[in-house]
């Protein structure tokens, strides 16, 4: 199956990202991070990331091998000093199709992938594998169609989100949450306080007790990505869709939403995700379709913003999945077209 990205498309000869690799541990600034131990022969997709803490993070997606006609899904985990391939089942089957696309993860011993799978007779099934600290395995649960996000809070308490429905885990079993809110991104500051954007306009929030939703409608947005610092700092990103197109950045102050100002240089281009550890520490990126310029990124301080030079070579094609982060690094992952490679996860990591 051919999936379609969201490249970021630029004129000239893409450049292989190899030999920019550096350890991410004692480096400072932007820097291109290579994992170890992906599948030979294949062209590999990062989705959905989870930072547990500055020694423990989650990257996840897929590997597609052409040859074949199968994808088989794909687990990085980053233990402080690399980034490295975890096996995970071996999807079985007429030319299956297993896909990733979003992880989360309470302790190192305890993580939950999410994602649909496909084969034979199952046409875009969800698919739940479980890290118990030890191997990834295949967790039976309600058939809703692709999943694309999870949160896990306990070894007893973890949901997961599909296109029309939510799911709770309870410790020992999957099941479908009557009246609750479906949402494509999610993020949470505890248990209790769950938000997460659906298609275009809305915001989801769960207070523990009840769902609710709220519309947006600066500039109608097309809203791709949340992080939730606390109950009364919340930040939204994406991109307008009327009028002139451009990124939109929103925060919830705990009381209302309010429209954050970007830097000039994201005002063509809409945000692809957003992340942070404070209302003094919040990253945007933003892939820009311009030729020489492939990924933009910023920084804001909880006053004024710093842009950041990208550490990729200008004629990169550059498709952004997910970004996550700890109290002392930044992560942004995707996908980047290499000239000799095909497309390979991208990793880029912020010390």
């Amino acid at each position: 199956m051919a999936r379609v990205l969201r490249w970021c498309t630029l004129a000239g000869i893409t450049t292989a990202l190899l030999g920019l690799a550096v350890p991410a541990s004692g480096a400072t600034g932007w820097t291109v991070v290579t994992p170890s131990g992906l599948p030979a022969g294949t062209q590999s997709y990062l989705n959905g990331s989870f930072a547990l803490s500055d020694t423990s993070a989650w990257a996840v997606g897929y590997s597609e091998n052409a040859s074949a006609d199968t994808e088989a899904p794909l687990a990085l985990n980053w233990n402080g000093t690399t980034w490295s391939t975890v096996a995970t089942p071996t999807p079985s089957g007429s030319t299956p199709e297993w896909v990733f696309e979003g992880v989360a993860a309470s302790s190192a011993t305890d993580a939950w992938a999410v994602g649909e799978q496909s084969s034979g007779t199952k046409i875009h099934d969800s698919l739940y594998e479980h890290w118990n600290g030890t191997a990834w395995s295949v967790v039976a649960g309600p058939n809703e169609g692709e999943l694309y996000a999870v949160l896990d809070f306990s070894t007893t308490n973890a949901w997961a989100f599909a296109a029309f429905s939510v799911l709770h885990w309870n410790g020992t079993a999957w099941s479908a949450v009557s009246g609750a809110v479906p949402a494509l991104r999610v993020s949470a500051d505890g248990p209790d306080d769950i938000w997460g954007v659906s298609r275009d306009d809305m915001v989801t929030h769960y207070n523990g007790t009840s769902w609710t939703s709220t519309t947006l409608s600066a500039g109608t947005p097309d809203l791709q990505s949340v992080v939730a610092i606390s109950p009364t700092d919340v930040w939204v990103s994406g991109a307008t869709t009327t009028g002139t197109v451009g990124g939109i950045l929103e925060n919830f102050n705990g009381t209302s939403w309010q429209t954050v100002t970007l830097p000039s240089s994201f005002a063509d281009d809409g945000l692809n995700a957003v992340t942070g550890q404070s209302a003094s520490d919040i990253w945007v990126f933003s892939n820009t379709g311009s030729p020489g310029v492939p990924l933009l990124l910023a920084n804001w301080n909880g006053s004024s913003w710093t842009t950041s030079a990208s550490p990729l070579p200008s004629d990169t094609e550059v498709a952004i999945g997910s970004a996550s982060s700890s109290p002392s690094h930044v992560w942004l992952f995707g996908t980047y077209l290499s000239a000799t490679l095909g497309e390979q996860p991208l990793i880029l990591s912020y010390s």
